[in-house]
């Protein structure tokens, strides 16, 4: 569902910037690129107004930022734009941002946006620079997936650690409870295995620490 979401976020903005760029709206690019630079800065202002720590917001900046880099770089030559390579950071961008496979999902619309532009040209260089977009294309799907991997192993070992921590922290409040209830009825040697327990169960704490 996710990858559906996220390739319609950027379908989306191909296809506006498709449309755009065949018709008159194209004399406008100038002035719809500072509108969507302003959408980015307010949308970014306002989402750490709310959450100072957040750095990113997801398939909004997504869409602004696929479109407003397409834009730049057809007002600069589109194919032949020094600006081209953008389009290389883009897409190792959207694996760390969305599912690393929809990464194709932006090749594809990539190519589709260029190629009436390289078939009209037929310059050599045009076609190498689709053919570099396709090249990187695997290469940025397989740090974005060992991104999302690793990513997903420190999440794993985090909530590990905070229920190893957690079960520590219920048994020896249980047993200090224990031994102040019942300090009379207990035994010496009943005593000293509560107490045993309540040294493993800090163990356990700084083990669970240093391992993770």
């Amino acid at each position: 569902m996710k990858f559906i979401l996220q390739s319609l976020v950027l379908v989306s903005s191909f296809c506006l910037v498709f449309m755009w760029e065949r018709t008159n709206l194209s004399n406008y690019s100038i002035q719809a690129l500072s509108i969507l630079i302003i959408a980015y800065i307010l949308l970014t202002a306002i989402r750490h107004r709310k959450n100072p720590q957040a750095n990113f917001g997801g398939m909004t900046d997504i869409f602004i930022l696929n479109t407003a880099i397409f834009l730049l770089i057809f007002l600069t030559n589109d194919i032949i734009s020094p600006l081209f390579f953008l389009l290389y950071f883009l897409g190792f961008g959207i694996t760390f941002i969305f599912e690393p496979v929809t990464v194709f999902v932006y090749t594809l619309g990539a190519i589709a946006i260029f190629l009436p532009v390289v078939l009209k040209n037929g310059a050599m260089d045009s076609y190498l620079k689709l053919g570099s977009l396709l090249l990187i294309t695997p290469l940025a799907f397989f740090f974005g997936q060992t991104y999302k991997d690793r990513d997903k192993e420190l999440t794993q070992m985090e909530a590990l650690e905070e229920r190893s921590k957690n079960a520590a922290d219920t048994i020896a409040q249980e047993v200090k409870e224990i031994i102040v209830t019942e300090k009379k009825n207990l035994q010496g040697k009943n005593l000293e295995k509560l107490n045993e327990i309540l040294e493993e169960t800090e163990d356990l704490r700084e083990e669970t620490k240093e391992s993770l």
